[in-house]
């Protein structure tokens, strides 16, 4: 079962948020390096509820307080972490949010390799060994960035998983 969802993670690109956008949620979203649509790193539940029209809240469950998911209705493929109130992660596990140069999840390693170039920093992944490593792009400042997963399926093609985190 695990090699089947390797095989379907494809590119998860881990992404970091700090700039505030206009666009409405129904819009298509860019991933950057700084942020996705008119979401920003930083911000707390309540400022993500009024840009994205949404309710979230925190858990019921004080112990789950300090970390827990939320989910934007009008984008399936995104998810936030939030960490003591405010946001630290975007995750993005499916095709259809691009970042600024194009690349999302599903494209090959090589391809986010000829788009990014040297700016792209290589290491091994932390929980897949060898199979795996992250492909990292910073910000100017280095405290955003994206970050791109690499995970080795049984099959000879590599493709990229993508997650947005805020400390890369």
């Amino acid at each position: 079962m695990v090699p089947m969802f390797m095989r379907r993670l494809g590119l998860i690109a881990l992404l970091i948020i700090a700039s505030i956008g206009t666009s409405r949620a129904g819009d298509a979203w860019v991933v950057r390096e700084d942020g996705v649509g008119p979401v920003k790193v930083g911000m707390r539940l309540s400022q993500l509820n009024t840009v994205l029209h949404e309710k979230f809240s925190m858990p019921d469950n004080k112990e789950d307080q300090g970390c827990f998911y939320v989910n934007p209705a009008k984008h399936a493929h995104i998810a936030f972490m939030i960490e003591n109130g405010r946001l630290v992660r975007i995750d993005v596990d499916g095709a259809g949010v691009a970042t600024g140069e194009g690349i999302q999840v599903g494209d090959s390693e090589k391809r986010a390799r000829q788009v990014y170039g040297a700016r792209l920093k290589i290491e091994p992944h932390a929980y897949t060994g060898p199979e795996g490593h992250y492909l990292t792009i910073r910000s100017g400042s280095g405290r955003y960035g994206i970050r791109f997963e690499r995970i080795r399926a049984r099959s000879r093609r590599s493709t990229l998983a993508a997650l947005m985190r805020s400390s890369i």
